[in-house]
């Protein structure tokens, strides 16, 4: 599998040298009283492959909701490459070079992958507005959307409706609309989600293959999907972050699988996976 060059957007003119490629302070998110997300501080290195976990509730989405601007936190700031984000809607950190992917697959079903990938590539042009003229107008851009395709394995289902496609590839797909806005950091929400195994080896083939000055922040629930892909990972419990570092010391951390497997109960009884309460 190989990787189109470009299309990673080079690195900003302002950017201090050293700083994280993403960065939160003491970010917190309240929803009537119920503590989703508390206190969480994270910093993100250019480049990284970062993962989050956490059981179930644990706010892992909330926290991707307020990095991306879907939310606003209730306290606390998000920074990319320096400069404060915090009270950017979601447009503007695209702009910025933030990218993200849904546990919800959002594409335009009706329209081919061609066709998808072109309008996305679109997005980026002084004249995204435009959109009321002949589709041979788009030339150029679809040759950069099929080289995109060609780069990641779909070079062969550019005329498939994204309806038709499996949920696989239509994963693969999303992924590739978020490439195709240049980000320099890309949110993966649970992207290994309802795969079967060989879909997962495939996403984590692609994820893998992504270029290295691309910074990944991935929430996944599929260990091993993760461990072929991160390097470092921050454990969230309740909204609250209780661990972070390197992915081979988090997986041999006692607190981490007490949270996943749960206590053993006296007399030698094996207690059921942990649960949170219903945090978002």
């Amino acid at each position: 599998m190989t990787t189109p060059a470009g299309h990673a957007r080079a690195g900003g003119a302002g950017d201090a040298p050293g700083q994280p490629a993403l960065e939160t302070h003491s970010l917190c998110r309240r929803f009537h009283g119920l503590t989703a997300v508390a206190d969480v501080s994270l910093k993100v290195a250019p480049g990284a492959r970062f993962g989050i976990i956490g059981p179930n509730g644990a706010g892992k989405t909330t926290l991707f909701n307020m990095l991306s601007g879907e939310l606003r936190p209730t306290s606390g700031s998000v920074s990319l490459f320096g400069r404060d984000i915090t009270a950017l809607p979601p447009y503007r950190r695209v702009a910025l070079g933030l990218g993200r992917t849904f546990q919800i697959t959002r594409v335009f079903s009706d329209l081919t992958v061609l066709e998808n990938l072109t309008l996305a590539l679109h997005g980026l042009s002084r004249t995204k507005l435009s959109l009321l003229r002949p589709w041979r107008g788009y030339r150029r851009v679809m040759a950069e959307a099929a080289e995109l395709a060609a780069g990641f394995g779909l070079a062969g289902r550019l005329t498939v409706v994204a309806a038709e496609l499996s949920h696989g590839e239509l994963r693969e797909l999303e992924v590739l609309l978020a490439l195709a806005l240049k980000p320099r950091v890309l949110l993966l929400d649970e992207p290994a989600a309802g795969l079967s195994p060989a879909e997962r080896g495939d996403i984590q083939a692609l994820l893998r293959s992504l270029p290295p000055e691309l910074t990944l922040v991935m929430i996944e629930h599929d260990m091993d999907v993760l461990r072929g892909v991160v390097d470092f990972t921050a454990v969230l419990h309740l909204g609250a972050l209780v661990a972070q570092g390197p992915m081979r010391e988090i997986q041999h951390d006692e607190r981490v699988r007490e949270l996943y497997l749960g206590r053993a109960r006296p007399g030698g009884e094996p207690a059921g996976p942990a649960r949170e309460a219903g945090a978002p």
